[in-house]
């Protein structure tokens, strides 16, 4: 299985009964599934079944789908009027007129401007084809959708895994170089107990004693194999595949942590300039992670 972002975007258009719909779904990174429909009233009782249908297909993701019907023939034809609803509309008009002296008049154009104040035969076969068909279009477009997260997702994988061997290279090149900066420590070491000490005897045993602590101290080894044992249950989190955003978030921030201990205890410039280096990595990888289902 491979990765997938969590940006996308699909596309359905089509035809019901010689009127036009269209479904787009879109979507971005976000901490859990969030789901904003935008639908004709006509269409709002399917709302719960498209959102379960969304969250059949989708796990993370800040997703937005908006339906639109041209003509709006769905309605059929207006059967009859609210009447209760045009009186209390002429009612506030002339409210209004009286108390702010305002000129001019109801016209008959103003009322039929107003939707709400029609009843409308509804043919339940045709609703429930409707229904079948506004279903079966946006599975189509979420199939589109999932489609470019897939691909975008296959983009970030690499982009991983080429960084992920950035680390690799990095831990190898302070690992060679961590036997260097023993001897270097060492001999900086002994050029300080001389000067401070002059010629006055030292005891061996507690020169050995203290050396041992702070050896013990600077030593690095433990950082760089837990380190190397994140990069590969990074490895095999991504091959994994599917949703594994927060898992891989999760081991970046161990990674991270072994990081910022390794460049504190190293007390070698070029070691801390890789260190650096590792945690400038992570964090580009932290960012592409945020994208990842």
């Amino acid at each position: 299985m491979s990765l997938f972002s969590m940006t996308g975007y699909g596309k359905s258009e089509s035809d019901f009964n010689g009127m036009p719909c269209t479904v787009e779904v879109r979507s971005v990174n976000n901490r859990f599934l969030d789901i904003v429909s935008k639908l004709p009233k006509e269409l709002a009782y399917l709302e719960t079944e498209i959102k379960n249908l969304i969250k059949s297909k989708l796990a993370r993701g800040s997703v937005n789908i908006f339906i639109t019907l041209g003509g709006n023939e769905t309605a059929s034809i207006p059967s009859s009027y609210n009447k209760e609803l045009v009186e209390a509309i002429v009612k506030i008009a002339n409210d209004i007129q009286n108390t702010y002296k305002i000129n001019g008049e109801i016209r008959l154009e103003h009322l039929l401007n107003q939707p709400e104040i029609f009843s409308y035969k509804n043919d339940s076969s045709k609703e429930e084809a409707l229904c079948k068909h506004i279903l079966n279009e946006t599975e189509k477009a979420l199939d589109a959708l999932i489609k470019m997260r897939k691909v975008e997702g296959e983009n970030l994988e690499k982009d991983l895994l080429k960084r992920l061997n950035v680390l690799d290279s990095t831990l190898d090149k302070i690992a060679h170089l961590d036997p260097l900066r023993i001897v270097s420590w060492k001999e900086k070491f002994q050029e300080r107990l001389k000067a401070l000490m002059g010629e006055t005897e030292i005891d061996p045993a507690r020169i050995l004693q203290e050396a041992s602590i702070t050896a013990d101290k600077l030593d690095i080894n433990e950082e760089i194999t837990r380190f190397k044992s994140h990069n590969l249950l990074f490895a095999n989190a991504i091959k994994e595949g599917s949703s594994q955003g927060k898992k891989l978030n999760f081991i970046l921030q161990e990674m991270g942590r072994e990081a910022n201990t390794l460049g504190t205890k190293c007390q070698d410039a070029e070691i801390q300039s890789l260190a650096i280096l590792l945690k400038d990595e992570i964090e580009s990888m932290r960012e592409q992670v945020m994208n990842i289902e």
